[in-house]
């Protein structure tokens, strides 16, 4: 029926924007304040803010880290470039560490989301 035809429109729009939200993607970003997130199912999950000019990021603020296993057990930022931020974890669950990182960067006016 044409109910169930926009009821899986609305879900094939939701899944998409979660896709690009939790796989990474593109976004365009003049001048903005822009949040930054990810989050790994049974693992981790991070987000910062950034503030954006240009292709360049100005200001990092709000970094928030938690993990569903494990502990956190080191948190850094990095300014790769005037054009990327990176933040770093270390997880802990018993003696294994396990590093990842959530970086930001703008590229062609575009914010650039990709994390490991």
């Amino acid at each position: 029926s044409n109910q169930e035809v926009k009821s899986m429109r609305k879900l094939i729009t939701i899944i998409f924007t979660c896709f690009i939200i939790l796989c990474g993607g593109s976004v365009k970003a003049d001048a903005a304040t822009l949040h930054v997130a990810h989050s790994s199912a049974l693992s981790w999950s991070a987000s910062y803010t950034i503030v954006t000019s240009g292709n360049k990021i100005k200001n990092v603020s709000n970094i928030k880290v938690s993990t569903r296993l494990g502990a956190i057990t080191k948190t850094y930022m990095t300014k790769d470039s005037a054009s990327k931020v990176t933040l770093h974890l270390t997880r802990s669950i018993g003696a294994v560490k396990y590093q990842a990182a959530l970086s930001a960067h703008m590229q062609k006016g575009k914010l650039v989301v990709t994390f490991t």
